[in-house]
């Protein structure tokens, strides 16, 4: 999950300095390069760790953003705790709806062919020079799909429609569909990025300028081939894979054709490139660094059976330090911890040991209580912090003392792996309080 969001940081980054520099230069085949590219880095960066690139300690925030939040445990004022809500996880829940997401974005891309197939099996074609024309008999936008150019007859056999016949042949020379289609694949897998569809649109008004370019150099008549435009673009898309003859993108194409080629001199339109794509690598890497446990206090079981929350000894923090320093700690993995008897019996064992303490009842404190800890390669639970507490003094003592009772009372987890090995896993655990 950490990967798509970083892969979405990346995009949106690339897609930003396209916006702020290169959307309105008329170098065109520039800008198709850098957007074809942009893609690809965004698909490999957040692959990438970097980690010298960061100060000692430093943890990167979307790690955090996505630590793994358990279901939150109620507890009442008549006795032991209740599990609220369902016991799924948020990443469960997500992993869910992207996956539904990537089977509806398929269909589509999957319907999309076949409708063209559908087409071409029902209209007459003709081949010339390696390029199949299909008479389409609705009134569709003349547009091309590889080596196939979807024309209506009447059009085909009008002399005035070489321009558009050639504007086509631009498009299947020039390979634009390959474009098209690795945008479609990357929707696919990243339907929840809009900077793909973003890019997808700038991508496919690029091809228009690139045909439009190299057209009107060789044309005698410039304002010939607009009135053209004017005459025979069509108002709708057929197909989001496909290029059509559209008027949506007249005013565009026409400004385009009349600027002269943009001054920026390639060095400089490389330069802005390395720096986005060293602000991606800065932005999205090192997310899964060793996390030193910088806290200050600790909490200890005494020979009584009480824990106490005390200031760390210098030899405590060295041991938490070496051990931080052994292992990564990750917040999703390809197979996550569990408790035994899965996540319905860890909400049970929370139930039964953590009740609401006199003092906190008694100074009518309520609330929620967050703690993070850290399931460790051999399944055992370390690194007990409260990210958040509430009430103040012996009432805030006693629901923290309540809470890390029944964290440290854990059995041991089956552990997390990654890549075949075990690692160290983060979870974040929510205990609401309430009187009520």
């Amino acid at each position: 999950m950490l990967y798509f969001v970083k892969s979405l940081l990346s995009l949106g980054i690339f897609y930003g300095a396209w916006f702020l520099f290169f959307r309105k230069q008329t170098d065109f085949r520039f800008n198709r390069y850098y957007l074809l590219l942009a893609t690809l880095l965004s698909v490999f960066i957040p692959l990438i760790q970097l980690p010298a690139l960061f100060p000692a300690g430093f943890q990167n925030p979307l790690g955090q953003l996505l630590t793994v939040q358990l279901g939150e445990i109620q507890v009442g004022d008549l006795g032991s705790a209740v599990a609220a809500g369902s016991a799924w996880s948020l990443v469960t829940i997500l992993w869910d709806v992207y996956l539904l997401g990537v089977f509806i974005m398929a269909l589509r891309f999957l319907f999309s062919l076949f409708r063209l197939y559908r087409l071409v099996r029902k209209s007459e074609t003709k081949t010339e020079a390696g390029i199949k024309f299909v008479f389409v008999t609705e009134e569709l936008p003349v547009f091309s799909f590889f080596h196939l150019i979807f024309i209506r007859k009447a059009i085909f056999e009008n002399p005035r429609a070489a321009a558009i016949i050639c504007h086509e042949k631009i498009h299947i020379r020039q390979k634009h569909s390959l474009d098209l289609i690795w945008l479609e694949i990357l929707g696919i897998f990243q339907w929840f990025n809009p900077f793909v569809y973003l890019i997808k649109k700038a991508v496919k008004e690029n091809h228009e300028f690139i045909a439009d370019r190299d057209l009107t150099v060789s044309e005698s008549s410039e304002n010939s081939y607009l009135h053209l435009l004017f005459s025979e673009a069509g108002g709708f898309e057929f197909s989001p894979i496909t290029h059509n003859f559209s008027y949506l993108l007249l005013k565009k194409r026409m400004i385009m054709m009349k600027n002269q080629k943009s001054p920026q001199k390639m060095p400089v339109k490389l330069l802005f490139t390395a720096c986005a794509i060293a602000l991606t690598l800065f932005a999205c890497s090192n997310a899964d660094q060793p996390v030193p446990d910088n806290s200050p206090q600790v909490a200890v079981v005494t020979q009584d059976k009480k824990i106490v929350i005390r200031d760390q000894t210098p030899a405590e923090q060295n041991a938490i330090a070496a051990q931080a320093d052994t292992g990564q700690v990750f917040q999703v993995v390809e197979k996550m911890p569990q408790f035994p008897g899965g996540l319905k019996a860890l909400m049970q064992y929370l139930a039964d040991n953590i009740t609401y303490p006199a003092e906190a009842k008694k100074a009518g404190v309520e609330g929620r209580v967050f703690v993070n800890f850290i399931v460790e390669k051999d399944g055992s639970i370390s690194h007990f912090k409260i990210l958040r507490s509430i009430g103040t003094g012996a009432a805030r003592e006693a629901i923290n003392h309540e809470v890390l009772k029944a964290l440290m009372g854990m059995p041991h987890w089956i552990p997390g792996y990654q890549h075949g090995k075990p690692v160290r896993v983060s979870f974040n655990l929510p205990v609401k309080f309430s009187l009520q």
